[in-house]
């Protein structure tokens, strides 16, 4: 049985350390005989997009999803991409707490839409879920979607419908809320984590060809920092990065390392941490995100990479023979090179955290889920049942609440709940420290149980689902009311 660093605390000693020149870095373990030179390391940070709206507390963006043939780093565009403001990831949504947020969407794609704000607690008629159900964008519509920003922290945004499609497409894009008197660190930098399954003959994008792979989840063939599995990014000795990562894969759990730095995890789902934590290796589930400082100790003309280990999704000695693509061992994703100079005496220190303070399951039981999945037949469940005949689950508001996910499969599922945020209090009996902050996404382990504790203060019915997308398309979803 496998836990996250979240649960763990420290993890274990850190493996494939390779310090090594800027020339040497890019190889990505591959001796074949390639000796283009390395295109020059893009710039730490991001761009976000432009503010419309002059006035404090207010934030007015367009935001258009159209079709684009991107490249993945392959040197082949995707025929069958697609994006936000032509880019992928889309630009980063930036704006700071309180502020209030209008997003004039325009669907400039052939297919039906809607965008859920993952994470963040808006009200119903904006979280996506209402287009979804009867009202979409149609092709070549637009919807304004207006919210008050609850939280700060890092979140993303994506599509809602046909999501293992349209996500495995390109159309994401990150969210990141700044605490009011925010200090800003050397390198705020997004890591959209993402991989995209490709024909082994054409190079394009690949639909998961069997009822299986659709079971099972998309697992990809080429790894992707913020769009890219070529992506190279400057560093310089002495700066503190944020690394602000989300897992936008279809099912891919990341397991990743720095090579020859130290990470140490300042934030989850829900903003910032009361106690950060080090760790060698970070778990990341689909949905889920974790922000990480990181000290930069390198030199000039040195590069390290950012790696990937591969997570079993399922247990060992199960039923399901699994097979990953990209095999079993380590992947680079990234590399960070370092330039010349260096940085002193500026130091970082992270917002005060909001964090909730139950740290043990309340005596209020809201409900207990029961995920499942019958191989043979080729499906998976919620209590029993796949969407939409999942029985509603109503709880009562602004009541302190403990919700139980029972996984009774041989399977990981990260569970994510929308339009409130709650406290992992309790995995497979063993109690999680108190001091872990909020979350809204969840790894509920294979024959595991995960306890949650919410306070429920935003009414209205609210999606939940597995977060891995074919699991998701295929029902495993079901809706909570909250009054």
């Amino acid at each position: 049985m496998r836990y996250s660093p979240l649960l763990l605390g420290l993890a274990g000693c850190m493996s494939g350390m390779d310090m090594t020149t800027d020339s040497a870095a890019d190889s990505g373990g591959d001796s074949g005989t390639d000796t283009a030179e390395p295109a020059a390391p893009e710039a730490c940070g991001y761009t976000a997009m432009p503010d419309l709206d002059p006035a404090d507390g207010a934030v007015e963006v367009n935001l258009t999803a159209s079709a684009l043939a991107w490249d993945p780093g392959t040197g082949v565009p995707l025929e069958g991409g697609m994006a936000f403001n032509g880019s992928v990831p889309g630009p980063v949504l930036e704006a700071t707490l309180g502020d209030r947020v209008t997003v004039h969407f325009t669907n400039d794609t052939s297919i039906e839409m809607s965008l859920h704000w993952h994470g963040l607690r808006v009200t119903p008629e904006m979280d996506g879920i209402q287009q979804m159900m009867g009202d979409p964008i149609e092709p070549g519509e637009s919807f304004d979607y207006t919210f008050t920003l609850q939280d700060a922290g890092f979140y993303w945004f994506h599509t809602h419908m046909d999501t293992a499609t349209t996500i495995e497409a390109g159309l994401y894009a990150p969210i990141i809320v700044h605490a009011p008197g925010e200090v800003t660190p050397d390198c705020d930098q997004p890591v959209v984590l993402d991989d995209v399954l490709l024909d082994e003959d054409t190079l394009q994008i690949s639909p998961p060809d069997t009822s299986m792979m659709q079971l099972m989840g998309r697992l990809g063939t080429v790894l992707m920092m913020n769009g890219r599995s070529d992506r190279r990014v400057s560093w310089t000795k002495g700066q503190t990065t944020l690394l602000r990562f989300v897992n936008a894969s279809n099912a891919r759990y990341w397991d990743v390392y720095l090579e020859g730095h130290q990470l140490t995890v300042v934030g989850t789902d829900g903003g910032f941490l009361a106690e950060p934590y080090p760790v060698d290796d970070l778990v990341i589930a689909p949905g889920e995100r974790y922000m990480v400082a990181v000290e930069a100790t390198g030199e000039p003309g040195q590069s390290y990479r950012l790696m990937n280990k591969r997570v079993q999704l399922h247990e060992e000695g199960g039923d399901m023979i699994e097979v990953d693509p990209l095999g079993n061992g380590e992947n680079p994703v990234a590399t960070f090179v370092y330039g010349e100079g260096e940085v002193t005496g500026t130091g970082w220190t992270q917002p005060t955290p909001d964090v909730p303070t139950w740290g043990a399951p309340v005596a209020n039981l809201g409900h207990h889920w029961l995920l499942a999945e019958d191989m043979m037949g080729g499906t998976v469940n919620i209590d029993g049942a796949s969407w939409p005949d999942v029985p509603m689950v109503d709880v009562a508001q602004n009541v302190d609440t403990t919700f139980e996910i029972e996984n009774s499969s041989e399977m990981h599922h990260p569970f994510h709940i929308h339009g409130n945020r709650f406290q992992m209090v309790e995995v497979g009996g063993v109690a999680v420290p108190a001091s872990q902050g909020w979350k809204d996404t969840f790894d509920v382990p294979p024959r595991t149980t995960v306890k949650l504790v919410s306070d429920l203060d935003n009414p209205g019915e609210w999606m939940y689902h597995c977060h891995i997308l074919e699991h998701a398309d295929k029902g495993m979803a079901g809706l909570m009311t909250v009054e």
